[in-house]
């Protein structure tokens, strides 16, 4: 199928906007982008660039004609949450929501359910094509091309914003290179600050199994899996975390996984890297020991 044009509809959050301009590239040269931002200018690889101060609900009557001049829109995130079915609608498309990898030369577009149990693989037969893609299963395009925006006004307020209140997150998992999971088998909230010490000693963050969460050991701002964060880390430590499907989940895009677990049959030794089979509490204090003797 020949894709002429594509068009990148997306918040301004730069890893967002990297994965979607990667996956445009590899269809067409011939890239626009709808942004909702405040921002005069952004580091984005198309030709041109529009921007909607406003939200994406109340914007798509100013969407629609430009969208109509594309054979291939690529949006993910909140936006493409809240613009993505309604756009396959009013433009008569094929749509395929949460694409985890591509095929581009079958046309080929994979979705993963049941906790990445099962991969449903979806071949559309016409265009213009929507496509919703997950957040942390693309590359990232990187470029210093600064991109003047030209802006785009909404005709109508269908919706208001009674209130909005900005939540600052002490950890960005999605972003940290190490981090140091724990789960249920750390028992306590004083084993993860065990952890702690150890994330400190590799310049990494602590995460965790939502066992571990809903045990109260530590906040669900750590929560690793479907339900939490998804990890892109270039290391990550597991320390009593059995594996259970939605977690697997959640470390599927980690480069390299060493697994501690006293349960030599524990399902996360199937992802991992390295299988440590130890009590997690001696072997955390070792590493610490080695670490600290190690940085001096």
């Amino acid at each position: 199928m020949i894709i002429k044009n594509v068009l990148i509809i997306s918040d301004d959050d730069k890893d967002r906007l990297g994965e979607l301009n990667f996956v445009a590239k590899k269809f067409s040269d011939n890239i626009d982008a709808i942004v909702f931002t405040n921002k005069k200018e952004l580091e984005i690889d198309v030709k041109k660039a529009y921007g909607i101060n406003n939200i994406p609900p109340n914007s798509i009557e100013t969407i629609l004609p430009l969208a109509s001049k594309y054979d291939v829109i690529l949006t993910n995130g909140t936006v493409g949450a809240h613009i993505g079915g309604i756009l396959t609608l009013k433009l008569s498309a094929s749509c395929v929501f949460g694409v985890s990898e591509i095929k581009y030369d079958e046309f080929i577009f994979s979705h993963s359910a049941y906790g990445d149990k099962a991969v449903i693989d979806y071949k559309p037969e016409h265009l213009p094509l929507v496509l919703i893609l997950k957040e942390k299963y693309f590359e990232q395009l990187t470029t210093n091309q600064l991109m003047e925006i030209e802006w785009l006004e909404c005709k109508k307020d269908n919706i208001e914003i009674v209130k909005e209140e900005k939540i600052e997150k002490e950890v960005e998992l999605d972003k940290a290179k190490i981090v140091i999971g724990g789960g249920r088998g750390i028992g306590s909230k004083e084993g993860f600050a065990i952890l702690e010490r150890i994330a400190k000693l590799f310049g990494g963050v602590v995460g965790a199994s939502r066992a571990a969460v809903d045990n109260g050991w530590i906040s669900h701002q750590y929560q690793i899996g479907q339900s939490g964060a998804m990890l892109s880390a270039s290391l990550y430590f597991a320390f009593g975390i059995s594996g259970a499907t939605q977690h697997l989940s959640g470390i599927k895009n980690v480069k390299c996984v060493v697994a501690i677990n006293k349960d030599e049959e524990a399902p996360i030794f199937k992802r991992a890297r390295y299988n440590i089979v130890a009590d997690w509490k001696d072997f955390a204090m070792a590493l610490i020991n080695e670490l600290e003797e190690t940085n001096g």
